[in-house]
């Protein structure tokens, strides 16, 4: 009998190219990169672009100091601020170099977890011969897509509060950004989600761009994205994206098993800052290296050991004030 070879590529065979977008939040670029070493091995990125938008200085030298650490790393500058045109227009440049390749899109404030690119790379394979399925996505609580996904484990865990959220689009509702944040580092609502059964695929006709994957199908569809949007549209590349998948009734596959956090629309923002520190989250990252919901890859364990972790605190000390700027200061002295 003929024997049957599998000539599909295999997850760990595709080397996807990393497009990280930064602006103004350097706290949450910090904290981005931080869990992005601590939980991804980023030599399985072709190459990672961060697209660094009119940043200030210090911003700079965490760039810099990121991309000492890792080859592959390309350093992009463009000016003047805003989305239009210095960062579609590059944008639309990386995507064009790399129209035969996977493309991860990731935002500077969100933060990935264990697992993250294996799981989203699983969804992307198994549908990469679909034309009607032409990305891919990680469950972002704090977004419209994992809204959606995850308002079963919030019905289900906190009924009475997810009642009486106010009716508002989820990109301007800041009392659903400080509730969910609320939940996720206090009352284990991610493990919760985690817990439940639920189908491995969502697939739905919108998504947001916080963390996507895809290649020239849909490319082929967008690229390059216009620099032209309704007032009022903060995203441009998420209003095209979903206008294609709009009318053309294609979908976007969500991998439930995949979550990575995002912080804040810049609606809220100023909001949640108020009532949720940031020194918090990055304590609620580090943890989840240990969270047996997260699985934490043993070949990190070697890493984590050699003291790339954070110091954590002792049992029942509160974590020092100022966190994020005493590793900012950490990370300049790297250059000098």
């Amino acid at each position: 009998m003929a024997r049957i070879i599998d000539i599909t590529p295999r997850s760990r065979d595709i080397q996807p190219v990393l497009m990280l977008l930064t602006s103004h939040r350097l706290d949450c670029f910090l904290l981005c990169v931080k869990c992005l070493e601590l939980y991804t091995d980023l030599s399985r990125f072709k190459k990672i672009y961060v697209v660094a938008n009119a940043v200030s200085d210090e911003h700079a030298v965490i760039i810099k100091a990121f991309q000492k650490r890792h080859p592959g790393v390309i350093d992009v500058h463009v000016t003047p601020r805003g989305l239009i045109p210095a960062v579609v227009s590059m944008q639309n440049f990386i995507m064009a170099r790399h129209s035969q390749d996977v493309i991860v899109r990731l935002s500077e404030d969100v933060f990935v977890t264990p697992n993250w690119l294996d799981h989203l790379l699983a969804a992307f394979k198994l549908h990469r011969g679909d034309e009607a399925v032409p990305l891919a996505s990680c469950v972002t609580p704090v977004s419209r897509t994992g809204r959606q996904v995850m308002d079963r484990a919030l019905r289900a865990h906190f009924p009475g509060e997810r009642a009486r959220l106010p009716h508002l689009p989820m990109e301007t509702n800041a009392v659903y950004h400080r509730f969910v944040w609320e939940k996720i580092l206090h009352h284990g609502l991610v493990e919760k989600y985690l817990d439940l059964e639920r189908p491995r695929h969502v697939y739905l006709g919108h998504i947001s761009v916080d963390c996507v994957m895809f290649d020239g199908r849909l490319m082929d569809a967008v690229v390059p994205i216009p620099m032209r949007v309704p007032a009022g549209v903060g995203r441009v590349d998420e209003f095209h994206i979903n206008g294609h998948l709009r009318t053309t009734g294609r979908r976007a596959v969500v991998a439930t098993d995949a979550v990575v956090h995002h912080f804040s629309h810049s609606g809220p923002e100023a909001f949640l800052r108020r009532h949720v520190s940031l020194d918090d989250i990055w304590w609620y990252m580090t943890f989840l290296q240990d969270s047996p919901a997260y699985r934490v890859p043993k070949a990190f364990a070697a890493r984590r050991a050699a003291g790339a972790a954070p110091p954590r605190p002792a049992p029942g000390v509160t974590p020092k004030p100022e966190l994020l700027r005493l590793m900012e200061e950490r990370e300049m002295r790297v250059l000098k």
